[in-house]
């Protein structure tokens, strides 16, 4: 297809947010809509009205642990870097005076937590029967 000095003419490039995109580009204007440049929200922590973060706010920290009572990652909970540490060490304060446990089982119906139990396993990874109680045993005769 010629243009009008009788050369070639170029197809007109699509335009994007950060600047002309190319033809051999993978992704287009349509298929990067809205939602893929949408601005990321701030910390939840930072701010005028953002809550404290308080060991005993057993309830706010319960937030940023995942079902299985693991903490959070920046990238999922979406608290900045100095936040999550602070964040992270009020859990772990949490966890050593027993207010938050280590391990959870996660019911989400409820929204509370349970110890999550462990059955007891032999070696090979099957369930242990129940043992017998022992009877005492004498002390040695020295």
């Amino acid at each position: 297809m010629k243009g009008k000095n009788g050369k070639f003419a170029r197809k007109p490039r699509e335009e994007g947010p950060s600047g002309p995109f190319r033809g051999n580009s993978k992704y287009t204007p349509k298929l990067l809509g809205k939602a893929y440049f949408q601005r990321r929200r701030g910390c939840p922590f930072s701010g005028p009205k953002a809550p404290k973060i308080d060991y005993k706010d057993v309830r706010l920290l319960g937030k940023y642990l995942s079902d299985y009572g693991k903490i959070l990652p920046r990238h999922l909970s979406g608290v900045c870097a100095a936040k999550q540490r602070e964040l992270a060490q009020a859990i772990k304060r949490a966890r050593m005076l027993a207010l938050l446990p280590y391990a959870v089982k996660y019911d989400a119906s409820q929204s509370t937590f349970e110890r999550a139990e462990r059955p007891s396993r032999n070696r090979d990874g099957a369930p242990r029967e129940p043992r017998e109680p022992r009877e005492p045993r004498e002390p040695r005769a020295e």
